[in-house]
């Protein structure tokens, strides 16, 4: 086992109840005695090959920050050698940020990934929280040890604020924005037909924006992989439950903690950290296992429809990146793409194909003024 990623889901618990939130809210909070364990067995399995992600999730991860605090500190002190290149990542909603957290994150120089949906914040996460996190991305400014991104989450009922929200986070000094198109509700012909429009719409802008600025701000339109995706859970990334229980990522985690008689899911399960950290060392079944894993490949993906159709026959399977839990939810199986989901995919891909010959255009524009210049 060798490990770039490892994710502490320290709660199962959030304050928020997001319309489009796919988890469970348990009273479950990881304990400090699986935080040590979870350090203790893993730290010698993270990779002295290339960077190291260490990152904490929820639910809210903020409602159990002292076990962030307590692991980040176990795995520095492991450290203290340097070995290993390990940096840090929290995700959340960024309502209870408080400076001496900032301050944490920031002496330790973490990523810090605020989920905020722009205008449609009060619409889909929760009401009253638009000028709150508005005026924390402004705080977090002051902290130039924390690498801020933003994550932003639109549905059928929010899509007509999609491209004024992410306009709106650019205007108040978003630079590494993630939209994700919700596919947990039904999308209707006029829904998608917004959702076309609201995209060309964010494509002339983020044109415009790089002719002026060179940069991009919204990640989404960033050169696509030239190669099949591979999902990397329960091979090079792994998550651990508050209840000391081992996934492929977190996502595994939120997905089947609600599916436990689902037939996949000894599939998926790597099993309980004890079994683990134990002295009989890495149990027999988890090489069956991480090949389970290791099968979840865009070209091995099938699109539910009428008719079965196999990703490796699309001509766009290259560059194209499906998660495939985030798909599981819509077409209810590991490795199945719903129709909707694809189509989703589709539409967002045309986006980025158009900004890339636009840019491109633009790019060559640029060149033929240096030319002329001189």
């Amino acid at each position: 086992m060798e490990l770039s990623k490892l994710t502490f889901i320290v709660t199962d618990q959030c304050n928020f109840n997001c319309t489009y939130c796919y988890q469970k809210k348990e009273h479950k909070t990881m304990d400090n005695a699986t935080v040590e364990t979870a350090v203790d067995f893993f730290y010698p399995h993270l990779t002295n090959l290339k960077d190291v992600r260490v990152g904490f999730y929820g639910g809210e991860p903020l409602l159990a920050y002292d076990r962030i605090v307590h692991a980040v500190e176990l795995l520095l002190e492991k450290n203290k050698a340097g070995n290993k290149k390990i940096s840090f990542f929290v995700t959340t909603n960024g309502s209870l940020l408080t400076e001496e957290k900032l301050d944490f994150f920031n002496r330790n120089k973490f990523s810090l990934m605020l989920s905020f949906d722009g205008l449609a914040q009060d619409k889909g996460r929760k009401e009253g929280t638009l000028e709150q996190t508005v005026d924390l991305m402004k705080r977090i400014r002051d902290y130039p040890g924390i690498a801020f991104e933003i994550n932003s989450v639109f549905t059928p009922g929010t899509i007509g604020d999609f491209f004024d929200s992410l306009r709106f986070i650019i205007e108040q000094g978003g630079t590494d924005i993630t939209f994700n198109i919700s596919t947990m509700e039904e999308w209707g012909p006029r829904d998608l037909a917004k959702l076309e429009s609201e995209l060309e719409r964010l494509t002339e802008y983020m044109v415009l924006f790089y002719r002026k600025n060179g940069k991009v701000p919204v990640k989404n339109f960033n050169a696509p992989g030239s190669g099949i995706f591979h999902c990397n859970a329960g091979c090079e990334h792994m998550a651990v439950s508050p209840g000391g229980e081992l996934w492929g990522c977190f996502l595994f985690h939120d997905y089947f903690k609600t599916r436990k008689d689902d037939p996949q899911y000894p599939d998926y399960f790597v099993g309980a950290l004890a079994r683990f950290a134990g002295d009989e060392g890495l149990p027999t079944d988890y090489p069956g296992i991480k090949a389970n894993y290791s099968q979840l490949r865009q070209d091995f993906f099938q699109v539910e429809g009428k008719e079965k159709t196999f990703c490796f026959l699309c001509e766009d399977v290259q560059g194209c990146m499906v998660c495939p839990v985030n798909a599981a939810y819509s077409s209810g199986s590991l490795g199945k793409i719903s129709c909707l989901n694809c189509r989703l995919v589709k539409m967002q891909a045309k986006a980025r194909k158009n900004f890339f010959q636009e840019m491109q255009s633009t790019d060559f524009s640029r060149e033929d003024t240096r030319r002329n210049a001189n």
